[in-house]
Parts: C-alpha cells; sequence; structure tokens
C-alpha cells in the first residue's frame, strides 16, 4: 500500500505494529511523494489542507499462503490489466484558498526543514503483492519527532494530487535512497523474497482526477475474498526439506490408515513445493525401488547390523526404503514377533533414519540439516525425536533441524519392562525420558512417552482425537504428559488421496463387471458396482435388500465383537453383511464362523486386499464404522465419496468428519450413534 502526499506538508502514517512517521516542510518544487508501507490495514494520509485521506485497504501477500509464486503471477496479471484504468486516473485541486491559511500557519511551525525529494512517483510491486515507492526523502530525526501521528476521523474526501509536476520524470524506477548520517532511518521495513521475477513496474500514472468509483475498481482487483477462493499456494521461499519416518507405508506396506498416510500426504506436500522423502522399511522385493548402493553399519543391543538402501522417485516424492534381514519377509505380519524383536527392529529402523539425510543422496545431492523437519509417526519411530536429540542437537549438530510426532493411535506406546532401555543405546541421563508410572502395572519403560517430550511438536489426526487424549479415559496413561506439552499439540484431520480414492476413475472397477460413475449421478453405476460385488463374493443378487459392509482391523477397537453381538438381530433382517479384514486369531474364526452358518447372507473375508477394499466402498450401499475410539478414520471418508452412506460410533475423527442426517433440513451425510454396544 503506498501512501500519497500531494503538498508541501503531510503526514505518512502506517498503521501497523509500528509506525513511521515524517513530516517535512517542502520547497515550491514538491508536489508529490509516495512511500511504501508493509500495513495490511490501509493507511490514512493528513495533508495541509486539513483533510484526512484514507485510502482502501489492499491486502499484501508476503509470507502467507497467498504470497506464493502461483499466485503472484495470476495477481501480476490482473494488475496489468488494470495500467489502463490507473493510467486514466486524475487529480483536481480544489479548496485551496480555503485551506490556504491552514498552510501557511504549518509552514512557519518548521522553518529549518531541509527536503530533498524526486518529484515523481514510481512504484514497484514486488513478487509477494507489497508496493514499493521510488521517491527519496530526507528529514532530520529531530523535526520528524514534532510531528505525531494524526487520528483524526471523518468522512472519506474525494483525494487530490498535486498537478503541476506530475508528469515528469514517470518512468523512474529508483527505488528508496540511503540518506546521510544525519537523515532519518527506518529498519523497519517489510522483508520480500529473495526471487521477484515477476514484479510488475506501474509507470503510467498521470496527474487526472482520481475518483471514489476508480479506487473502488481498483480494490476489487485485490479483493480478499476472491483471492481466498484460489488453489493452494506453493511453498515458495518457505520451502522445506521434509522427511517422512513410517513403518508402513502404500501401496508397498499397509494394516491402516497410517499407510495410507504415509503413501498420500508427501505427495501432496511436494505438489506444494516441498522436497519430500518417505523413509520405510523394506518388507519384500519391491518391483519399483532398486539398490542405491549405500550400506551402512549400526550396533543394536550389542550386535553390528548392516543396512543398505533402496530408492525410487515418484509424483515429485523420493521413496527410501532400508534393507536389513530384520525386515525381510515379513509383509504380511509387520508388527509381529517378540517384544524384543519388535523393539531391535524399532531401534535399528530410527537409528538408520536420522542419518538418512546425511549419507542417502536422492538425485545425487543428499538432503543435509538444512530447513529440515522429520515426521515421525506412532511408536514405531517415537525413538527419532530422542535420537535427534542425544546424538546431535546435545553435541551441536542438526541445530535447526526440526521434529514432528504424529499420534496415529495412542494406545499402542512401545512398552516394556525397564531393561528394555539398554537395548536403546542411549546415554543414562535419557532414562527418565522413558520412564512411565501405571497404576497397574508400575513402573515402566514407554517409547511414545520418550518421544512426546523430546519433539518440538506433537500433531493428532483430528482434533476431537486432541481433546480425547488429554482426558484420563483417552490418554491410555499419557494424558499427563500430553497435558504438559499441550502448548505443542495441534489436531489436524487426515485428508485422503482423490487420485485413488475416485469413482470416476478407480482403476479397482475398470473390470469384472464394475463400472466407474460420478458422485453427482450414483446410478446406474453404483447399483452395477453392488451387482457385480454381490456375484464376486457369491451372495444373491438383489438390488433391493440393504448390503452393508466393514472394513478394519479385527480387534476391540474396531467394535468387531459389537458387530458379533449384533449378528443374531441383523440375520433376522432382509440384508446382507461383507467383513474384510485381519487381526486378532479369534475375532477372524468368528468371521468364518458368521459365512459358515449364513451363507446367504454374510460373508467374511480374512486378510486385507485394496481391490476388495475399493470394490466394497463402491458396492456397499452402508459401511458400518462401531470403532470404541476412533483418533480420525479414513474409511468414513472413503464412503462419502462413493455415495455410500457411513453409520458410526461419534468419537474422534468420526465424530469431525460425519455430518449426521438431518431429515427436517435435508443435510448430513452419514448416521451417528453415541453408544458404542449392539442395542
Amino acid at each position: 500500500m503506498a501512501s500519497i502526499g500531494c503538498s508541501s506538508t503531510f503526514i505518512i502514517e502506517r498503521k501497523s505494529r509500528h509506525v513511521f512517521t515524517s513530516s517535512t516542510l517542502s520547497p515550491t518544487k514538491i508536489e508529490n511523494l509516495a512511500v511504501f508501507s508493509g500495513s495490511t490495514r490501509g493507511v490514512s494520509l493528513f495533508c495541509n489542507r486539513g483533510q484526512l485521506w484514507r485510502f482502501k485497504p489492499v491486502r499484501i501477500a508476503g509470507d502467507d499462503p497467498e504470497g506464493s509464486l502461483q499466485f503472484t503471477i495470476k495477481k501480476s496479471k490482473k494488475i496489468a490489466e488494470t495500467r489502463k484504468l490507473v493510467s486514466s486516473l486524475k487529480s483536481n485541486i480544489t479548496d485551496l484558498d480555503e485551506n490556504e491559511a491552514f498552510h501557511e500557519q504549518r509552514d512557519k511551525s518548521l522553518p529549518d526543514v531541509d527536503l530533498t525529494s524526486s518529484s515523481s512517483i514510481s512504484t514497484v510491486e514486488g513478487k509477494n503483492g507489497s508496493i514499493l515507492s521510488s521517491s527519496h526523502v530526507t528529514s532530520t530525526v529531530k523535526d520528524i519527532s514534532e510531528i505525531q501521528p494524526s487520528d483524526e476521523a471523518g468522512d472519506e474526501p474525494e483525494v487530490h494530487l498535486s498537478s503541476e509536476k506530475a508528469s515528469s520524470d514517470l518512468g523512474s524506477t529508483k527505488l528508496l535512497k540511503t540518506t546521510d548520517s544525519k537523515a532519518f532511518k527506518s529498519d523497519m521495513l517489510p522483508s520480500f523474497p529473495s526471487s521477484s521475477s515477476d514484479a510488475v513496474l506501474l509507470t503510467s500514472v498521470e496527474n487526472e482526477n482520481l475518483t471514489k468509483t476508480s479506487l473502488e475498481m481498483v480494490g476489487e482487483v485485490h479483493d480478499p475474498a476472491v483471492e481466498s477462493t484460489k488453489p493452494p499456494p506453493l511453498a515458495g521461499a518457505n520451502v522445506m526439506n521434509i522427511i517422512l519416518v513410517a513403518a508402513e507405508c502404500a501401496p508397498w506396506s499397509k494394516t491402516g490408515g497410517l499407510g495410507d498416510v504415509a503413501g498420500s500426504l508427501p505427495k501432496a506436500l511436494a505438489r506444494r513445493g516441498h522436497r519430500v522423502m518417505v523413509v520405510a522399511p523394506r518388507y519384500a522385493e519391491y518391483v519399483e525401488p532398486r539398490d542405491i548402493g549405500v550400506r551402512k553399519m549400526y550396533k543394536v543391543d550389542g550386535q553390528d547390523m548392516e543396512v543398505s538402501y533402496f530408492h525410487t522417485y515418484i509424483d515429485g516424492v523420493d521413496f527410501i526404503f532400508m534393507n536389513t534381514p530384520m525386515f525381510c519377509h515379513m509383509q504380511y505380519n509387520i508388527y509381529g514377533g517378540k517384544r524384543e524383536d519388535i523393539l531391535k527392529r524399532m531401534v535399528l529402523f530410527c537409528k538408520a533414519a536420522v542419518e538418512v539425510p546425511w549419507y542417502v543422496p536422492c538425485g545425487g545431492v543428499c538432503y543435509g540439516d538444512g530447513n529440515l523437519v522429520f515426521i515421525a509417526n506412532d511408536w514405531h519411530t517415537a525413538l527419532l525425536p530422542v535420537y535427534l536429540k542425544a546424538n546431535y542437537r546435545d553435541n551441536g549438530l542438526m541445530s535447526f533441524t526440526r521434529s514432528i510426532l504424529v499420534i496415529h493411535n495412542i494406545a499402542y506406546q512401545g512398552r516394556g519392562p525397564m531393561e528394555d532401555f539398554c537395548s536403546v543405546g542411549l546415554p543414562d541421563h535419557y532414562k527418565d525420558l522413558f520412564k512411565l508410572y501405571d497404576p497397574v502395572g508400575g513402573e515402566h519403560f514407554n517409547i511414545f512417552a520418550a518421544g512426546l517430550k523430546t519433539a518440538d511438536r506433537v500433531v493428532t489426526v483430528s482434533h476431537g482425537y486432541a481433546w480425547e487424549i488429554r482426558t484420563l479415559e483417552g490418554g491410555w496413561g499419557l494424558h499427563g504428559i500430553i497435558n504438559e506439552c499441550d502448548w505443542k499439540l495441534q489436531g489436524i484431520v487426515n485428508g485422503i488421496d482423490m487420485e485413488d480414492w475416485n469413482p470416476q476413475h478407480d482403476v479397482h472397477l475398470q473390470s469384472d463387471g464394475y463400472t466407474n460413475y460420478s458422485i453427482e449421478i450414483l446410478q446406474p453405476g453404483k447399483a452395477q458396482c453392488k451387482a457385480a460385488l454381490q456375484k464376486e463374493l457369491g451372495l444373491p443378487v438383489r438390488e433391493d435388500v440393504p448390503l452393508i459392509g466393514f472394513i478394519g482391523r479385527l480387534d476391540h477397537q474396531k467394535g468387531v465383537d459389537i458387530i458379533a453381538e449384533a449378528i443374531p438381530w441383523m440375520m433376522d433382517q432382509d440384508l446382507q453383511l461383507v467383513l474384510l479384514g485381519t487381526g486378532r486369531q479369534d475375532l477372524e474364526e468368528l468371521l468364518r464362523q458368521f459365512e459358515d452358518q449364513h451363507h446367504d447372507k454374510v460373508r467374511g473375508w480374512v486378510g486385507f486386499s485394496v481391490q476388495t477394499a475399493h470394490r466394497i466402498t463402491a458396492g456397499a450401499d452402508i459401511l458400518l464404522m462401531p470403532s470404541r475410539f476412533e483418533p480420525c478414520g479414513l474409511n468414513q471418508l472413503y464412503a462419502m465419496c462413493y455415495g455410500t452412506i457411513p453409520v458410526v460410533h461419534a468419537v474422534g475423527g468420526l465424530r469431525d468428519t460425519v455430518q449426521p442426517f438431518n431429515p427436517f433440513e435435508e443435510s448430513g451425510f452419514g448416521w451417528t450413534f453415541d453408544s458404542a454396544d449392539a442395542k
């Protein structure tokens, strides 16, 4: 926003965090002056004729999302289109005689001020939307202190600019020059991105009439309400090196929502302009990743273990897979094995992951520690922020690297006896970080507790779950630590990858009788998918019967036992039930029993199939999610994208994402219930 003075005596006021005031007594040659300001709240100008001019505020994009390259280019085009409008603006000098007495009085009050200024106005709009002036002003600090900012209020008069020499040197593009040692200098200048290749030069300002209507038209070009509808911005000058570390990553390995997040979120971050890497174990012989020839040795519980690295580049993301005998052939049970073996795997994984930016080149260049952030996920990688602090920060290394710990499910914490501390390879004074007192089990070793204490930020996957984990019931023993770290906790609802989960383009719906369809026009596409699913699973093909689906881990949290309790009642109804998942062996056996007992109504698929999950989501009429607690949940989001009605327990992220159906307003996307029981 430029503040423009039009006569010999004036005040320029910046209404922002800092106030910049300048008073001058100009010679007769001074007609125009422009000074840049970083304010986004507007400016007011008090001239020597007793008028308080107010300029309509125009929002400036700096480090906010609207300051991106993509946004700036579009905005610059709009500014270029308004050049003709700006060129046609005129100014008139009115009420000169009426204000002459005021002018003379102000001149006498400042008799000794020396002013040097160019007589032209030239503004340069930077890449971030801020406006710089080419005017040069010199004034003494003593004189400046004698003039105070004006807070006068009143009607906004028509703006008038002097016309004697407004047309001279209009093409000048000089920026503010440095004054002498006695001159006033302001160090409270707004910062601008160093790369501004798309600056727009406005040099065709003429000395013509400037009306309110014209100001409003210019303001419409910069309307923040219009700008807010633009696509998400690029990272711009705020680009980061991001390394997401997870024990699973879809489509290579997945047992739940964590795998989906690890496979999709990095691609979205890369589209914003960040440099992104995913680090995950290599559980099997994957097709895409290739051995890059890097080998590192790590000591875990007294044993030397070698790690090799495999790399692939997909959709702007570097996927790094750690290969070691401890991870091989575990793709079907990645969290299985004895507690001691699981701990060793995670210790090795985190030790190697924290060194990836130094030893693993991607595209020939390592990430290094410049503007670097690690995103660790759940207890499996909660040791990473601990190693970052103990092995690097405490030794003066990677001091600018930050760590974020994401809580996907706080019920799983990496617990064990305190003797397990010997396996993590840390100095003894870090032992207290892992201690957690359990009223039932007493003092024990807890990896999640140490990660929560040492991470720079803690994020969970929904607003509702961020509140629940602060409570005694939802914190699973960690609520005390979480409340102590409340200042760094934030809930952010999970998103989904619309390229993979889109009924219009879903590759899993392009064969075996299935078909793609639009969410706006469900029929006949969804009905065809329902019939194809019934046929594929061997159920009677009936369009009039409700088909209910369940997709999830078979355990107590997901409420599978609640479904089992409701099976007798459900079988008395005219409906069909399809369940897909893996987990506890007793619940897997229960699924098989249901199918044997009600073969014409129930299908229980033990295991996990991405294709089957997509097809159940598309073919089912209702998706059932009776979870006792649910940090976020993704299946309900998939269901709503496919026109399938989610029926969910109103907890955690399910409450945040599913709007209950309101028959009176005909609004909502699903049904919710408040009690996790079969009734």
